[in-house]
C-alpha cells in the first residue's frame, strides 16, 4: 500500500507525478528543484536567475537556488508528516560540478549541522542538464513515522 503525496507548499511538479510517495514508513521524493510555488505559470520563477526574452541568462545566483531547493524539500517532507530530521538519503544534481560543488557543499553542511552523526547519506552527480532552466535538483528518501 503507498500513498502519493502533493502540496501547494512546493512548486508543481513539471510532469505527471506526484512531490512525493509514502510506502510503509519510507518516503520518497520526487526530483525537487528551487522554483517558487506558486510564482504563477506553472511556478516558473527560479531565485536568483533573470533570463532575457531571447533566452539569455542576465542573472544568476546559485546559492540562492540552493536555499530554495532546501526549502521545497522541507515543505514537502512537512506536508508529508516527515522532517528535515528524518531525511535518510540525499541525491544531488547539478548542472556544473566544478562551478558549484564548493558552493552547494558549505551550504549543505550549514543545513544539516545540528543532525551531528545522523546525516543522511550522499550522492552528488553532474548532469548535462535539468527540464528546466535550473542549476540543482534533489531527489531525497526519508522515514515517517
Amino acid at each position: 500500500m503507498s500513498d502519493s503525496i502533493s502540496t501547494s507548499s512546493a512548486p508543481k511538479p513539471v510532469g505527471s507525478y506526484p512531490h512525493a510517495r509514502r510506502v510503509g514508513n519510507l518516503l520518497f521524493l520526487s526530483g525537487v528543484g528551487p522554483r517558487v510555488a506558486g510564482s504563477g505559470n506553472g511556478d516558473s520563477v527560479v531565485p536568483g536567475l533573470e533570463i532575457s526574452t531571447e533566452g539569455e541568462v542576465l542573472k544568476f545566483d546559485f546559492e540562492a537556488q540552493v536555499h530554495a531547493v532546501f526549502a521545497n524539500v522541507k515543505a514537502v517532507l512537512e506536508a508529508s508528516g516527515s522532517s528535515w530530521e528524518e531525511l535518510v538519503d540525499v541525491t544531488v544534481f547539478l548542472v556544473d560540478m566544478s562551478r558549484d560543488f564548493e558552493a552547494f557543499n558549505r551550504i549543505y553542511a550549514e543545513y544539516f549541522a545540528h543532525l551531528g552523526k545522523n546525516r543522511p547519506c550522499r550522492t552528488t552527480v553532474e548532469i548535462n542538464c535539468l527540464p528546466t532552466p535550473i542549476a540543482i535538483e534533489l531527489k531525497c528518501t526519508a522515514t515517517v513515522q
